[in-house]
């Protein structure tokens, strides 16, 4: 174990204590588009996926799985409405802390930063995403998750990775069927 390691050990059981822990099944919400996030999440078992509505139709942008930190990052900071919707797809158990015990966390540089960290890297993964949805194909799209994300293949329905690649359901079909020829 790196001594970063070991501080961010310290620092989750030092402050084990602000953070709830709850399960939920599967296609629970856990923030409702439109509403105020008032929880950061860390998944510690399960799935979970961000997602908006588009024209009544939910269009998945991002997938969680454990040890990921989730949360609606601006509606959070600002207490603003999200713009997207938190929702389970397995079922999960989560810790999680609300706004007034992150100002305590936030004390702490290497459990903070350790945050921050998690948060950025999903950020980054989000936009690799959008640059392949301007520069791929959707049988490039797909094989590109296949081949960086095969988690999301292997525990996410298919409804939600065609929206996740843009396509429909009928076309993700067509793509899986010719790669496995």
């Amino acid at each position: 174990m790196t001594i970063q390691q070991l501080q961010i050990k310290q620092s989750w059981e030092k402050y084990k204590h602000l953070w709830k822990l709850t399960e939920a099944p599967a296609r629970t919400l856990l923030l409702r588009e439109g509403d105020i996030c008032r929880k950061v999440f860390v998944i510690q078992q399960g799935c979970i996926r961000q997602w908006f509505n588009h024209d009544g139709k939910e269009i998945s942008f991002q997938f969680f799985f454990e040890g990921d930190v989730v949360s609606s990052p601006d509606s959070f900071r600002k207490n603003t409405p999200s713009t997207f919707a938190i929702e389970t797809i397995e079922p999960v158990v989560l810790s999680w802390i609300d706004r007034q015990d992150m100002e305590i966390i936030r004390q702490d540089e290497a459990l903070y930063d350790y945050m921050i960290n998690r948060a950025a890297d999903k950020q980054a993964e989000f936009m690799q995403h959008f640059f392949s949805y301007l520069k791929d194909t959707p049988r490039q799209r797909y094989e590109n998750l296949l081949r960086n994300k095969p988690e999301i293949v292997r525990r996410v329905p298919l409804q939600y990775i065609a929206t996740y690649l843009g396509i429909t359901q009928v076309s993700l079909s067509r793509i899986r069927k010719s790669l496995s020829h």
